[in-house]
């Protein structure tokens, strides 16, 4: 007998395992088996996959979010509108509101005059002093003597710690005695009248006579902040 006798016989042949073979179906999945290496139950094995699908859902979600523009949001450091604090708007400063306090009378170079503090009363709310300050005096008959005003129109913020002065000159007076008490009052734009300021000790003496047949003159300077 020769090689290829030797195969042909041994292909004839069937060994004891081809006997009557049914192959094994093999389980679709780890659950399907007979023995379970993880030992984990249908139950808690399905809440793991479930978890690990809604992890993978937000984490798709935060990067869709991102890229979109409307992932959630981290603070900017910008309040909300509704933190903001309101600022009331300033409005302008009425009778009631302002306090004038003035220096006691002096006298220089043919003129008496005085410093005039413009603050805020205590208690009122912040407010501006909107266009010019005039000043007049006045005499014991309520004469207007003389008068003038700031020369310019300005605004200034009045609150608790913010205050402003103006200097007044009165000069020339060749009228003859005056009707005493002789009093300082001012105004600003837009009041209907003036409020009367107590200076400390006068001017019930007038200025001197320095131009014969001239006016007698009111100087007012502008508003600067108080030292």
């Amino acid at each position: 007998m020769n090689d290829n006798d030797l195969e042909r016989d041994l292909r004839t042949q069937r060994g004891p395992r081809e006997e009557g073979y049914t192959p094994a179906v093999l389980p679709m999945t780890p659950d399907g088996g007979p023995v379970r290496a993880s030992g984990l139950s249908r139950l808690p094995r399905a809440a793991m996959f479930g978890g690990v699908a809604v992890a993978g859902a937000l984490a798709v979600a935060l990067v869709a979010g991102i890229f979109s523009g409307s992932g959630p949001e981290v603070g900017s450091g910008s309040p909300s509108p509704s933190a903001e604090a309101s600022t009331p708007a300033v409005g302008a400063c009425g009778p009631a509101d302002v306090a004038f306090t003035a220096e006691p009378w002096g006298g220089a170079a043919g003129s008496v005059g005085t410093v005039v503090t413009i603050s805020l009363v205590d208690g009122r709310y912040p407010c501006a002093i909107d266009g010019q300050v005039a000043a007049s005096m006045t005499d014991g008959n309520g004469n207007v003597l003389v008068t003038a005003k700031t020369a310019a129109s300005r605004t200034a913020n009045l609150d608790a710690n913010t205050a402003f002065t103006v200097g007044v000159a009165w000069s020339n007076w060749c009228a003859g005695q005056l009707a005493t008490p002789v009093t300082l009052s001012f105004k600003i734009d837009g009041w209907a009248s003036g409020v009367d300021v107590q200076v400390p000790g006068g001017p019930d003496r007038s200025p001197p006579c320095s131009g014969a047949g001239q006016p007698s003159s009111l100087s007012v300077t502008d508003l600067q902040p108080a030292q």
